[in-house]
C-alpha cells in the first residue's frame, strides 16, 4: 500500500536566524576561521544554507523527546544496539526496550522464521521510525535544503566570532586554546519545503507540532547550541494537502483523510479505519490535473494545526508497544526455532 500514492502534504517553511547560526562544514580549513558554515553554489555564487539532513535530524530528535515525554516506553533510541552477556552470549533484556527498531528487525530476521514484509515492519515500528524511517524502510517525511533568501536591510550574511578554551583549574583562559568561527548572522532568512507522503493523521500532527515549536523559538539548529548558537524562528504560512482525485470517492470537502482511511478496513499496516479529521470552514478544494488540492493559510491553517496536534497527542497516549517488539516475544521465537 505504501508504494501507492494516496495523500500528500507540502509545508512552505521560512526560517529566520534570531542569533548566530553555525552548521559546520566537514571540510578542513588550512587558513581562515577554524570552523566555517556549509556552503552551496547557487545563483552564480557561493551561499550559506541549512542542509535538509540537518533539519531532519533536529526534527526527529524533537519528536522523539515529545513522544518520550507523553509515552516513555513507546520510542526507540536510533543508536541503541542490543547487548549480549559476555559469559553465555545470550541477549540481555535490560536495554532491549530502547533498542533501535532496525536492530530489532535484524534480530527477528536472523533468529526467527518470520517473513518481515513491509506491512509487518511498518506496523511494528515505533512512531518515530514510522514517520522518519529506519534501516528497514523509508520514512514518510522529506525535508529539503533551506536556501538563502534576500532579507531587507541585511547586507552581511556571516560574521566572525572568537572563542577560547577555559582552564579547568584557574577558571581563566587556557593557553594556546584560542579558536574562531565564521557564523551566519542574526536576521538572515532561508526558505525550505517539507514534504509528507502517505501520511497518517497523527503524523500530520507531529509535523504540525514541530512547526509550532519552531514558531515559538523552542527548537535550535546546528552546533554550539549550548553556547547560544542556533537560535531560529520557523514559520510555515501555507500548507497544501492533496490527493489523487480517483482515490477519494465519497470524501467531503471538510475532511482530511489519513492513510488508514484508504485501507478499506485492512489493518495489516497497523492503521486506524477512522483515520481522518473533520474541519469547520475548510478551504475550497481545487482540481489541478489528476490532483485535488486544499491550500491552508491563516485561520484555516491554525484550525488544522490545532486539531492535528490534538490527534497526535491522543494517538501517542493510547498506543502500546507491539508484543512482537518486546524481548519476551523474541526469546520465545528463538527457542522455538
Amino acid at each position: 500500500m505504501l508504494k501507492k500514492l494516496v495523500n500528500e502534504c507540502k509545508f512552505f517553511l521560512q526560517i529566520t536566524t534570531k542569533g548566530p547560526l553555525l552548521v559546520k562544514s566537514g571540510c578542513a580549513t588550512p587558513h581562515g576561521p577554524d570552523m566555517t558554515p556549509v556552503l552551496t553554489y547557487r545563483n552564480g555564487q557561493e551561499q550559506v544554507f541549512i542542509p535538509g539532513s540537518s533539519l531532519k535530524g533536529v526534527f526527529r530528535s524533537h519528536v522523539e523527546k515529545v513522544i518520550r515525554s507523553v509515552n516513555e516506553e513507546l520510542i526507540c533510541l536510533p543508536y541503541e544496539t542490543p547487548k549480549f552477556n559476555r559469559e553465555n552470549g545470550n541477549l540481555n533484556s535490560q536495554n532491549y526496550a530502547q533498542v533501535f527498531c532496525g536492530n530489532k528487525f535484524e534480530l527477528r530476521k536472523k533468529n526467527t522464521s518470520e517473513n518481515l514484509t513491509n506491512p509487518i515492519v511498518y506496523r511494528d515500528s515505533c512512531p518515530a521510525c514510522r514517520l522518519f524511517g529506519s534501516t528497514f524502510f523509508i520514512g514518510r517525511i522529506s525535508v529539503g535544503d533551506a536556501y538563502l533568501t534576500t532579507a531587507e536591510g541585511v547586507t552581511q550574511y556571516t560574521e566572525k566570532r572568537d572563542g577560547v578554551g577555559i582552564d579547568r583549574f584557574s577558571g581563566g583562559a587556557a593557553k594556546r586554546a584560542l579558536f574562531n568561527s565564521l557564523v551566519v548572522s542574526a536576521g538572515v532568512s532561508f526558505k525550505a519545503e517539507v514534504y509528507l507522503r502517505n501520511f497518517e493523521i497523527w503524523q500530520l500532527g507531529a509535523v504540525m507540532l514541530i512547526l509550532q515549536d519552531m514558531e515559538d523559538e523552542l527548537i535550535r539548529v546546528g552546533s554550539g547550541r549550548s553556547r547560544g548558537l542556533g537560535h531560529i524562528r520557523g514559520v510555515a504560512d501555507q500548507v497544501n494537502i492533496q490527493y489523487l482525485r480517483m482515490s477519494i470517492a465519497g470524501k467531503n470537502d471538510n475532511e482530511i483523510w489519513g492513510l488508514g482511511k484508504f485501507m478499506n478496513n485492512d489493518r495489516s499496516y497497523g492503521t486506524q479505519p477512522d483515520d481522518m479529521l473533520t474541519l469547520a470552514n475548510p478551504p475550497v478544494e481545487q482540481n489541478r490535473g489528476i490532483r485535488t488540492i486544499q491550500e491552508f493559510t491563516g485561520k484555516n491553517l491554525n484550525n488544522l494545526k490545532n486539531q492535528a496536534m490534538n490527534h497526535f497527542v491522543e494517538s501517542i497516549q493510547n498506543r502500546t508497544v507491539p508484543k512482537t517488539m518486546r524481548f519476551d516475544h523474541l526469546q520465545f521465537q528463538t527457542e522455538r526455532a
